[in-house]
């Protein structure tokens, strides 16, 4: 027991913990992007209803929190290994930041007004006119992070077994990237501060509408990066 009073005991626990709500957390973002979302687009009204009352608030009760405990440990993580460590960890922090961002700032406040809908709509009233919308931002959001998550995944695990240190020029441009993909992603928090005012001036999908093209898009972006860090 003494080892875990230590700092290197202490970090232990911290990837413990990191692994394990990082696997809650990916595991039901690919379940809403690979699962539910094609589930939806072929469910009868009454189905996808029930689903959105009763199934979906408890997978996003994991999904929030998984993503919170994910943020946490890793923080703590970088609080006890300090500076020094491999390059591709702080593009995979900064990958894994923005997800984390995008679900407590974006998924879930949206996905609260959809599920309220729903509700209202089960007890005979009418759906709340800004639900649609809702559902867009949160799914872009979704979207985004699915895209982000193939990268950041590799990242993280390059940092420890293939550490990746790259020039000033190539990690500013690996950055840059990651920003932009981010402000298309996030065009629902944005849109809250006035910054982009609807969805064509926002966010967009493309290819990432498809589970094979966010796979795809994400495995791109995996190699895009990897290509960049090295070379640059």
């Amino acid at each position: 027991m003494e080892i875990l009073t230590t700092g290197a005991g202490f970090e232990m626990l911290m990837r413990w913990g990191h692994f394990l709500a990082g696997i809650t957390w990916i595991g039901l973002l690919y379940y809403f992007n690979f699962v539910q979302t094609e589930f939806f687009k072929e469910a009868d009204a009454g189905a996808k209803s029930d689903a959105i009352r009763k199934l979906v608030p408890r997978a996003l009760w994991w999904f929030r929190w998984g993503a919170m405990f994910t943020f946490l440990t890793g923080v703590a993580i970088f609080a006890v290994r300090g500076a020094g460590m491999p390059g591709s960890i702080y593009i995979g922090a900064l990958l894994g930041t923005f997800m984390f961002a995008n679900v407590w700032l974006i998924i879930w406040p949206n996905q609260k007004i959809v599920i309220a809908s729903a509700e209202q709509v089960a007890g005979g009233g009418e759906a709340l006119p800004d639900a649609a919308e809702a559902l867009g931002k949160a799914g872009l959001a979704s979207r985004t992070n699915t895209l982000f998550s193939i990268p950041m995944l590799f990242f993280m695990g390059a940092s420890s077994h293939y550490p990746l240190d790259s020039g000033t020029l190539g990690s500013l441009i690996a950055v840059i990237l990651i920003l932009l993909l981010e402000y298309n992603g996030a065009y629902g928090l944005l849109s809250r501060f006035g910054i982009v005012k609807s969805l064509p001036a926002g966010g967009k999908m493309g290819p990432m509408a498809s589970v094979k093209g966010v796979i795809h898009c994400g495995l791109g972006l995996t190699l895009v990066l990897f290509i960049v860090l090295v070379a640059l």
